[in-house]
């Protein structure tokens, strides 16, 4: 006699317990930890490779303590800086374009209005950062913008990227001593 096919949907395979329910399958679960470490940009930081600073390259310059915690704040804020004044150049003008992003200005053709323009005051700081770091070193603004902003390694220039980080903590403020020191005089031609 010929075994009859039973209908329906086959059996996942596994073993079972005796009431015919599949048993869990046990297998160790890889940690965060070590997803985090086999990855090649975080490789070489050892315990602290799941640290969310590990994404960035100047995240894992703090992490393999090349650079301070206070420079590295500087470099993230210079990099806002960066990219606040970009969204300003020949963005969408409407909140109503662009799925919802928009450039808040609507043009300011009058110097009192100038004052409170967004775009002109994004432009203000990171002319100001950037006269910071040009009158530290005259190769500080290029590798501050390549560690901060463009996440590229430069660590062949770790001096000058050092000096370039604490002259903008100093100009943005982040330091305790000289916060009343004038940032505007660095450039004789800015009014």
């Amino acid at each position: 006699m010929a075994s009859k096919r039973r209908k329906g949907r086959p059996r996942k395979p596994g073993h079972r317990y005796r009431n015919g329910n599949l048993r869990p399958n046990h297998e160790p679960l890889v940690s965060p930890a070590a997803v985090a470490a086999s990855q090649p940009h975080r490789k070489g930081l050892g315990d602290s490779a799941a640290d969310q600073k590990a994404e960035s390259e100047l995240g894992r310059m703090v992490l393999r303590s090349e650079i301070s915690a206070l420079q590295y704040l500087a470099g993230q804020r210079y990099a806002a800086q960066w990219r606040a004044y970009l969204s300003t150049l020949d963005g969408p003008r409407s909140p109503q374009r662009g799925q919802g992003r928009g450039n808040i200005c609507r043009g300011c053709p009058t110097a009192s209005e100038q004052d409170k323009c967004a775009c002109d005051l994004a432009r203000r700081l990171w002319t100001r950062s950037t006269f910071a770091l040009q009158a530290a070193h005259p190769q500080a603004l290029i590798i501050v913008a390549r560690v901060a902003c463009w996440d590229l390694p430069s660590s062949w220039a770790l001096p000058v990227l050092i000096c370039g980080l604490d002259a903008l903590a100093e100009c943005l403020g982040l330091t305790t001593r000289n916060k009343s020191r004038p940032v505007e005089n660095l450039n004789p031609n800015h009014v």
